[in-house]
Order: C-alpha cells, then sequence, then structure tokens
C-alpha cells in the first residue's frame, strides 16, 4: 500500500527563464510552491536570444569590459523538428502571425517567440525578476527558535544584483 505524502510547500528560486527555468518554474508552482524566477536578461528565452553586440575584448582580459551572453548566430535553425522540441502540453505547433517562421526546422527567433508564448500561456511572466544577476547561492544554517544553530533546517541564501537599480540585495529562501 502506498503511503500518502503531503508536498509541503516551500519558497523556491529558479535560476534562469530560458527553456529549462520556465518549465520548471511552472511545474513548481503547479506543485502548490511560491517560486520566484531571477533572469539577468530584460526577456525570457535563454540561449534562443540574439544580439549582433559582441565584446569588446574577446580575451575576456579587461574584467570592466562588458560582457554580451549569447550563443546564437543570425542565420541559426535548429538541428531537431519542431515537434521534437515542444512541451508535451503545449506543444510547438506552427502559429499564425506575420513575423512566424512556418519551417519544421524553424530559425532562432522561432523558437524564442514559442518560450514568450509558453511563458505568457502559464503566466509566469508574473514570477520573473527581470534584470537580475545571481552573483552567489550558498547554504547557511537557519538558527533555532532557542538561537542554536540547527543543521537539520536550512536556508538559501540568494546573493545577487538587480541592474536597473545598481543595488545589491540578498534573498533568504526557507
Amino acid at each position: 500500500m502506498a503511503s500518502s505524502t503531503s508536498i509541503q510547500s516551500r519558497h523556491v528560486a529558479v535560476i534562469g527563464a530560458g527553456a529549462a527555468g520556465l518549465v520548471a518554474a511552472r511545474e513548481l508552482r503547479r506543485e502548490g510552491h511560491s517560486v520566484v524566477v531571477f533572469e539577468r536578461q530584460k526577456q525570457v528565452g535563454g540561449t534562443w536570444i540574439y544580439t549582433d553586440r559582441v565584446e569588446s575584448d574577446p580575451l575576456s582580459v579587461d574584467p570592466t569590459r562588458i560582457v554580451v551572453h549569447s550563443s546564437v548566430y543570425g542565420s541559426l535553425r535548429t538541428n531537431l523538428p519542431r515537434e521534437c522540441m515542444g512541451f508535451r502540453d503545449f506543444p510547438f505547433a506552427i502559429r499564425s502571425g506575420e513575423s512566424r517562421d512556418q519551417r519544421r526546422f524553424p530559425s532562432h527567433g522561432e523558437v524564442l517567440a514559442y518560450l514568450r508564448d509558453f511563458s505568457k500561456e502559464f503566466g509566469i511572466e508574473e514570477l520573473i525578476r527581470f534584470e537580475t544577476t545571481v552573483v552567489r547561492v550558498s547554504t547557511a544554517e537557519k538558527e533555532s527558535e532557542n538561537g542554536e544553530s540547527n543543521p537539520q533546517r536550512r536556508r538559501i541564501k540568494f546573493i545577487g544584483m538587480r541592474f536597473t537599480m545598481q543595488l545589491l540585495f540578498a534573498m533568504d529562501i526557507t
């Protein structure tokens, strides 16, 4: 006989609003958890966000350089058909629209549009803190009620920087 165990709701952080981060946030919320997604870009999409900007220091010698996070190029198309790339309950189907790519092996822009559609369909954007970089994640022992260290209970400490405000913040997720 299987025992019924209830899931205790937790405050959960997801780092990154790419494909994996979006679906992780959706599933965690479906399980009843309070979810926050930290995304360093201004939009969802992760690796599928294209920019033609390049770093001024390609050898990464200058520590003050502006770092450009992009791994796709302008003419990139997927090497998998769209039927293999979608989520089970949100297929990567051809959608109507003037700028949508109808090909079976679509461009990076179509994959990005699919991820945006997914985020909107499931209300994930409301969980995301855009333009926020996670600098460090570490565990910290949580004190018990009498002030003693309790190794059985841990909290995760997130240190990040919000670029829009240039403000350093710390967030405890229990």
